[in-house]
């Protein structure tokens, strides 16, 4: 077993010394050095990492954030990148509406495949702005998406921050509309069927679950 573990190690260390260089995600130019590792140094992921739900009389809200390190990412140069991604789940007077929540394990090859996926580290500037925010408080941007939507145009802005009290762990949410549906899937000629997200937009302050 000790011998299968080294072996292991052996691995993944060699993996990372091959993508030359490591580079700090939140302050290096995103993926312009073919094979780096644009890679999240400071852990500024890990504190979203978890189950997290929001809960009233009519609804409950539950978003699940994985980190994937070293996702392999493809565009005009090839590089691995780590991300935050996330699955939610939605109830609405009892009734499942959403519940993706256990898709946030799978190894999908491409990091559109997630519901939700980060866009890095920001401050007060990015839309929705947060009022209540000092401008150099740290802000994780998402980009959002649900797995019932097939219209190629429907966005929406989601921004979340820590906001811990007396010892409970907690996330604010700040998810707005940004942009309507098309009317076409991403082939832009299939008509698409997705007139709106399901979960209501709003500010949501969610509590750590597990």
């Amino acid at each position: 077993m000790k011998s299968i573990l080294s072996t292991l190690l052996v691995l993944f260390s060699s993996n990372i010394m091959a993508q030359s260089p490591v580079l700090d995600i939140h302050t290096a130019e995103f993926a312009e050095i073919e094979n780096a590792y644009y890679k999240d140094i400071d852990n500024f992921y890990n504190q979203f990492v978890g189950t997290w739900v929001y809960t009233d009389a009519m609804k409950t809200i539950r978003f699940r954030f994985v980190k994937k390190e070293m996702f392999y990412y493809q565009s005009f140069t090839n590089c691995y990148v780590d991300y935050l991604v996330g699955e939610m789940q939605y109830i609405e007077n009892g009734i499942v509406k959403i519940n993706s929540l256990a898709s946030v394990l799978d190894n999908h090859s491409s990091i559109f495949d997630y519901s939700l996926h980060s866009i890095g580290e920001t401050y007060n500037y990015w839309h929705p702005r947060c009022l209540e925010c000092p401008e150099n408080m740290e802000r994780m941007a998402m980009s959002y998406n649900e797995p019932t939507n097939n219209d190629s145009g429907l966005e929406a802005a989601f921004v979340m921050r820590r906001a811990d009290e007396n010892g409970v762990q907690k996330i604010k949410v700040q998810y707005v509309f940004t942009n309507g549906p098309s009317g076409v899937q991403s082939d832009f000629q299939t008509p698409s069927t997705t007139t709106g997200f399901t979960i209501p937009y709003g500010d949501y302050t969610l509590i750590k679950e597990n």
